[in-house]
């Protein structure tokens, strides 16, 4: 049987790595303040859900984010504790009720899903954490980036939200591709700085 071995110290002095490089703020000339999203969908991308989770919980990585509520609700069935992101939307409302039942943040994509999970938290008599999507070109969900004032509209219709992070998804990874991811990074920063100009808190920015 075929097996994966994973050198711990390896991972952590990668993590370790990557906390300097956030760290660097110079290139931003201002103060900012970075956060990890440890990124555990996939069952961690082959390295197990749980033990990954708890892996780099242990090594100082604050925030995780799934793709399924079946992984949200393993994470806290195993009792990890801390923010849990939801990466895709949805507006089923068993799933919904599921989310908020185990306290993960769920992201809205659209109309649709911030209104159910509005309905869901003024039913629960409670404000949902949520993480913004914004489609800057991946195609798969989001909010359309050219559409701010619908955007700004229904998130100002939201009684029980409070957004506590905002992302976008670059739709390719390749160096060839630069052009067009600088493209849609450049569409990301454009409608964030429309969104907080009309007082919409974006929270975190991750892409």
């Amino acid at each position: 049987m075929k097996s994966l071995l994973i050198n711990q110290k390896d991972l952590k002095h990668n993590i370790e790595i990557i906390k300097e490089l956030a760290k660097d703020n110079t290139s931003v000339g201002t103060s900012i303040e970075f956060k990890l999203v440890g990124v555990v969908k996939g069952n961690g991308y082959g390295l197990g859900l749980v033990e990954f989770a708890r892996f780099l919980k242990d090594n100082g990585v604050p925030i995780l984010a799934v793709s399924t509520v079946e992984e949200a609700v393993e994470l806290r069935e195993a009792g990890i504790d801390g923010t849990v992101l939801m990466l895709s939307s949805t507006a089923v409302d068993e799933e919904i009720k599921t989310l908020i039942e185990h306290n993960i943040a769920v992201t809205i994509g659209s109309d649709e899903s911030a209104r159910k999970v509005n309905e869901w938290a003024k039913k629960l008599n409670i404000t949902v954490r949520a993480n913004l999507a914004i489609d800057t070109g991946f195609g798969r969900y989001g909010f359309l980036y050219q559409d701010t004032d619908h955007m700004v509209s229904v998130l100002r219709s939201l009684t029980n939200v409070h957004i506590i992070s905002t992302f976008s998804h670059f739709s390719m990874s390749f160096a060839k591709k630069e052009k067009w991811t600088r493209i849609q990074f450049k569409r990301f920063v454009d409608t964030v700085s429309i969104l907080q100009e009309n007082h919409i808190k974006t929270g975190h920015l991750h892409i």
